[in-house]
């Protein structure tokens, strides 16, 4: 009898990951175990749910599944899976520490891997300038004041970034104070933006556009990708936003990193980001719903079935 799995996404998501999904099924499948694609989007604000109760909503008028893999970036989900028994790919303490950027630097300080400087931007100050987005400019009130000063004190060039966004959304390089208010002023007036647990204020590295996707899977490197902007004027370097790929053979310094920040998250499917800064790699971010496009298009690795048999054979797929 074959074994069966949840796939869970958001919504828009998953429409935008539609081949990696149904790629992921098949192989899955071919190896026994029935992977079904659940939507998360009905707990869009799990934090203000029991979560035993999201649990539960799941597993309504469902089989309870033997594992789920978690592309949801849901530490709620996961936690309370695992708290049942359930297998989780990529486990919990990994989308809790991958999906938290603070989080993320405070793992690479421990281990004493280099990373940009930053101060946060909680919730409440940002929110309250969105309280003023109704106006045209958020100039002059007295918590973009607090803002432009806490700026200032931390020193320009800076790059602000969501604690919790991914793929190069909503992080803007900031000169001075008026582009600091020009970008929040674009956050507040867009009401279909996820509200953003913090803000991160960090110093930006010495080389811009151009940073380094270290792929890990079952805690250990199967490829690492060079990614240069494709447009000078962007300092990001994302291959979603048009940026330029190739094959890169590891420095022993990048490697490094990558297999420290491995050996202590051990996880399923990982991407590792390295930048770069006055001449060497620093930790940027882990990417724990990595994706596999530029695998597929620079390499010869069959990403999707390399993950699919690392599923099955931790889950104990019938073959």
């Amino acid at each position: 009898m074959n074994r069966t799995g949840w796939l869970l996404y958001e919504s828009s998501d998953a429409e935008h990951n539609k081949w990696f999904i149904e790629k992921l099924q098949k192989e899955c499948g071919n190896l026994g175990l029935d992977l079904k694609l659940v939507y998360t989007d009905f707990i869009a604000d799990a934090y203000n749910m029991n979560l035993s109760d999201i649990a539960d909503e799941l597993i309504k008028n469902r089989d309870n599944p033997d594992v789920i893999v978690n592309r949801s970036r849901n530490f709620d989900i996961a936690y309370e899976f695992e708290k049942r028994g359930t297998r989780v790919v990529n486990p919990a303490e990994v989308t809790r520490i991958g999906n938290d950027k603070e989080l993320s630097y405070k793992l690479a300080d421990r281990l004493g891997i280099p990373y940009m400087p930053y101060i946060c931007v909680d919730r409440s100050e940002y929110a309250a300038l969105c309280d003023n987005r109704s106006k045209h400019s958020i100039e002059g009130t007295p918590e973009f004041k607090s803002l432009c000063d806490k700026a200032a004190d931390f020193g320009y060039p800076l790059v602000l970034k969501p604690i919790d966004g991914h793929g190069g959304s909503n992080v803007y390089l900031v000169n001075d104070c008026s582009q600091l208010q020009a970008a929040f002023q674009e956050i507040c007036s867009d009401r279909s933006r996820h509200p953003y647990r913090k803000f991160l204020i960090q110093r930006c590295a010495s080389v811009t556009g151009r940073d380094l996707r270290i792929y890990i899977m079952n805690n250990k490197i199967i490829a690492g990708m060079l990614r240069i902007a494709d447009n000078s004027a962007d300092f990001r370097a994302n291959f979603s936003l048009g940026a330029r790929a190739a094959v890169h053979t590891l420095t022993r310094e990048e490697r490094f990193f990558a297999e420290e920040l491995a050996e202590a998250l051990p996880s399923d499917y990982i991407g590792i980001d390295l930048i770069y800064h006055n001449g060497g790699p620093v930790f940027n971010e882990i990417e724990d719903a990595v994706g596999s496009r530029m695998l597929y298009e620079k390499t010869d690795l069959d990403a999707v079935k390399m993950f699919a048999g690392h599923i099955c054979s931790t889950t104990a797929c019938e073959r």
